[in-house]
Formats: C-alpha cells, sequence, structure tokens
C-alpha cells in the first residue's frame, strides 16, 4: 500500500518524464515508429532512409535538383536529384503521398526554382545511389 508521499512521489517522477518527452516549443516531435514508406518504392525496406523535415534549401536547375532539409531529429540532409537534359524533378515528386503532377507546381513553388515558405518534405533515400522519392506537404488551405 502506498503512503500519501509515496503516491505524491509517483505522480511526480510520471509528470518530470512526460515533461522531458514534449519537445522545446516550436520543435516537432520525431516519430518513433516506423513510418511506411510509398507503396510504389522499389527500394528494399533495409536500404531505405526517411529524411523528414522542413526545407531550409532548395535549388532546380537543369540536370539537377538541391534540397537541403532540416529534419525532425535535429540533423541536416542534403538530397540531390538528377535529372540530366531537363530541369524537371517531378517523375522523383509525390504531393501528400500522391503522384505529383504538372498542376502541384504552384503548390510548391511561388515562382520557377523558388519555393513557398513552410514546406515540409519526407526524402526516401535508397543506398543503391538511385534518385530520392520526395513527399512534399505544402500547408492546408484554412
Amino acid at each position: 500500500m502506498f503512503t500519501r508521499r509515496g503516491a505524491a512521489l509517483i505522480v511526480l517522477a510520471i509528470s518530470s518524464l512526460a515533461a522531458a518527452a514534449s519537445p522545446p516549443a516550436g520543435r516537432v516531435q520525431p516519430q518513433t515508429g516506423r513510418v511506411q514508406p510509398p507503396p510504389d518504392l522499389a527500394c528494399p525496406r533495409d536500404h531505405l532512409t526517411l529524411y523528414a523535415g522542413r526545407v531550409l534549401h532548395y535549388k532546380r536547375g537543369p540536370g539537377r535538383t538541391t534540397i537541403r532539409i532540416a529534419t525532425d531529429w535535429q540533423t541536416t540532409e542534403t538530397v540531390t536529384l538528377a535529372h540530366p537534359k531537363s530541369d524537371d524533378p517531378s517523375p522523383w515528386f509525390l504531393i501528400d503521398r500522391q503522384a505529383f503532377t504538372s498542376t502541384d507546381w504552384p503548390r510548391i513553388e511561388k515562382r520557377t526554382g523558388h519555393l513557398r515558405p513552410g514546406l515540409r518534405v519526407s526524402a526516401w533515400v535508397c543506398d543503391d545511389g538511385r534518385n530520392a522519392t520526395v513527399d512534399w506537404a505544402p500547408p492546408r488551405a484554412p
């Protein structure tokens, strides 16, 4: 049987653990379980890495697109997509886990090559050197 003091200590310990588990204000808590990759991804799951977070830098040009991501795990990662003889990386893009189409460009770019602010992305990177699959998550309209 617990004494009042013992019960109070247990409640205090539980609330301290809950506070420690909460992310600081403005930070996204990383997911603790596995995130399911897009269904059409051909890379074996044990060779796949996910970089999910806020886009810090984006450069799209002839032959190459580079995206730098501040991940939810407090790392900074860079993903480079090669698209020789083209400035169109969209074959490797998804938007909200759906196929990316030409009508989706305005949802992520305010003008060609310039991203809208506040975009989040999930980049699925295979360790065999193929292009990553980039899943854009634009903010929802109010």
